[in-house]
């Protein structure tokens, strides 16, 4: 199931959602992330969602999500 464009809340509520598991040490946060299957613009969202709640949770420099980002 993928999910279409999301609200701004439901970024933050998918933002929370991750840290949460995160914290739990469920596994890397694009790990996490990815496991939602967003689309990728929605991915970008809720990752600066996250960096602004919790600059201390460091992203891999190769994510795949960022690299799609970079390249349009």
């Amino acid at each position: 199931m993928t999910m279409d464009s999301l609200t701004a809340a439901k970024i933050r509520l998918m933002a929370n959602a991750c840290i949460t598991r995160y914290d739990r040490e469920e596994g890397p946060i694009e790990d996490i992330i990815s496991s939602y299957n967003m689309q990728a613009d929605n991915q970008i969202l809720v990752r600066a969602q996250i960096m602004e709640k919790r600059s201390d949770i460091h992203f891999a420099e190769n994510n795949t999500t960022e690299q799609a980002a970079s390249a349009k």
